[in-house]
């Protein structure tokens, strides 16, 4: 007990420091852009975020070679295998080889990820790779802001839900939601937030925590890497208020613990469905993306047979990928 509560402790304060720090970077890179008045996308029209004609190509995925490539043998159709160890924090010999599982045919009928308007970035001098705070960046091309969640000084206090109830200190007022199961020994939790960060910025992240079955409290330790999970995340924003949802980021498919995306913005009183998360998440295997589906549905979520990705609250399952479409349903 006391050690939780000197962790939300240090959490809380670290939650502050983000907020200014995510203020200062905003100064920061608007200080230095010799443009600033140049226009955050090529077009205002409203995005069809479940049009075929923007449907997202995943990126091509390619076998990396580590001092021991033995990858085991995977019974399942439509799916391509590929080893991606994290070079930037582990040496080769200490690299996790881990079956990354794309999404299969049947998958792809069924859900579509939406893309964001081409975004027109401003003339500057800042040097984008080196542009790094407390391990926020920024990516140029997107427009959005991210934590690099490969190696970043969070990882090192977890989560748990008093870190939620000391967020409003912190100028951050969002909506979440938790997913708690068990699976291969271990309990997992899966959480999404989306909502006002600070005075400057508005966003989403989805986090996977893990910890030992039986374990008492709220608290969940940050995934190890043999625990990340393939993901995809769009953030979607009704800045007019009158429903006018579009797409501004999406984070690409990849390896993640934790998923973030964060753009310039205040909302008002923070009216929280004028944000929507839609998010695919590639499960380890087809069991472990129906006990996830299972608690899903306990949260009030809707099975659907094909996802729609204005019809809110809703996920489409396929094997292991499920994608949901997050608006509305809120946790304490």
């Amino acid at each position: 007990m006391k050690n939780n509560k000197t962790a939300i402790i240090i959490a809380s304060v670290a939650v502050a420091i983000t907020a200014i720090i995510c203020a200062l970077v905003l100064i920061f890179f608007k200080g230095n852009a010799k443009n600033p008045e140049a226009p955050s996308t090529t077009a205002e029209e409203t995005v069809d975020v479940f049009s075929p004609a923007t449907e997202a190509t995943l990126p091509a995925l390619t076998f990396t070679e580590t001092t021991t490539p033995v990858l085991p043998t995977v019974p399942v159709t439509d799916m391509t295998l590929t080893s991606q160890p994290d070079t930037e924090t582990t040496s080769v010999a200490e690299a996790v080889t881990k079956v990354i599982q794309t999404t299969n045919k049947a998958f792809r009928e069924v859900f579509k990820m939406p893309v964001a308007p081409k975004y027109v970035p401003p003339d500057t001098d800042i040097d984008f790779e080196t542009a790094k705070v407390l391990s926020y960046k920024y990516d140029p091309d997107g427009g959005f802001f991210y934590t690099d969640d490969k190696k970043c000084w969070q990882q090192n206090f977890g989560f748990n839900e008093g870190y939620d109830s000391m967020a409003p200190l912190g100028m951050m007022n969002y909506d979440t939601v938790r997913v708690k199961f068990e699976y291969d020994n271990k309990e997992w939790l899966i959480q999404m937030w989306k909502g006002q960060y600070g005075y400057a910025f508005v966003g989403g992240e989805v986090g996977v925590y893990t910890r030992k079955v039986g374990a008492s409290g709220t608290h969940y330790n940050c995934a190890k890497q043999e625990d990340w999970l393939n993901m995809e995340m769009a953030f979607v924003w009704d800045k007019t208020h009158k429903g006018n949802y579009q797409t501004i980021f999406v984070r690409d498919y990849e390896q993640y613990w934790w998923c973030t995306g964060f753009v310039p913005g205040l909302e008002s009183g923070a009216p929280r469905d004028q944000f929507r998360l839609i998010t695919h998440i590639t499960f380890e295997s087809p069991e472990m993306a129906e006990i996830f589906c299972a608690e899903f549905e306990n949260q009030g979520f809707r099975r659907v047979a094909k996802l729609n990705n204005n019809e809110i609250d809703t996920f489409v399952q396929v094997g292991a990928d499920v994608a949901f479409v997050w608006q509305d349903i809120v946790h304490n």
